[in-house]
C-alpha cells in the first residue's frame, strides 16, 4: 500500500506543479468570443461533479468587482483549508501560494473599487458563492491525505478554468479602463 500512496502523492504533486504553471502562463487557447454560458465540470471529489455555468448576461463593473471578490475569497478559504489538511508538501506549498496571490488580488480589487467609487453588486456573485460553498463542502468531507490533496487540486483546476472564462468575458464588458487593465493582468 505504501507504493500506491507514494504513487498517489507523486500524481498529486505533478498535478499541482502543472496547475501552478498553467495559472502563470494563462490559457491562450480559450475562446474569448463566446457570448453564451460556458459549462465546466468540476471533479472535486471521487465520482462527484458539479456543473458550473459562467454568467452569460452583460456584466456591469459593480457585478464584475463582486464576482472577482467572491472568486478570490473562495480561493483563499480553500487554500487555508489545504494548508492544514493536505499531506503532500507540494500541495501545501501550492495552497499557500494561492492564499498569497488571491489575498493580493482581493485587496487590489477592493482598493480599485473604492478608488473608482464602485460598490460591488454582491447579488451578481451568487453562482460563484455557490461554487465556493460546494467546493468547501467537498474539501471538508474529503479525508486528510491523498484523497484531500486530489480533491483540492481538481477543484483548483476547475475553479481557475471557470474564473478565467468569466474574466475573459468581463474584459470585453467592463466600462472602466482601469478595471479592464486589472482583468487583463489577472489572467496569468
Amino acid at each position: 500500500m505504501v507504493r500506491g500512496t507514494r504513487s498517489s502523492a507523486f500524481v498529486v504533486a505533478l498535478c499541482a506543479v502543472t496547475l501552478l504553471g498553467a495559472c502563470k502562463k494563462g490559457n491562450e487557447a480559450a475562446d474569448t468570443t463566446t457570448a453564451g454560458a460556458a459549462d465546466t465540470s468540476m471533479a472535486a471529489g471521487a465520482g462527484s461533479s458539479t456543473s458550473m455555468k459562467t454568467p452569460a448576461a452583460t456584466m456591469t463593473d459593480a457585478q464584475i468587482f463582486a464576482m472577482l471578490a467572491a472568486a478570490n475569497r473562495g480561493e483563499i478559504d480553500a487554500g487555508k483549508m489545504a494548508s492544514t489538511k493536505a499531506t503532500s508538501a507540494s500541495v501545501r506549498s501550492f495552497a499557500r501560494d494561492m492564499v498569497t496571490a488571491h489575498t493580493k488580488m482581493l485587496n487590489d480589487g477592493n482598493a480599485l473599487a473604492k478608488k473608482l467609487s464602485i460598490t460591488p453588486d454582491t447579488t451578481a456573485a451568487d453562482s460563484i458563492n455557490g461554487m465556493n460553498q460546494s467546493t468547501a463542502a467537498t474539501l471538508t468531507a474529503a479525508a486528510k491525505g491523498a484523497a484531500f490533496d486530489s480533491a483540492y487540486v481538481n477543484a483548483q483546476v476547475a475553479g481557475h478554468e471557470y474564473v478565467l472564462d468569466m474574466i475573459k468575458r468581463a474584459e470585453g464588458q467592463a466600462q472602466n479602463p482601469e478595471l479592464k487593465s486589472a482583468l487583463t493582468s489577472a489572467e496569468p
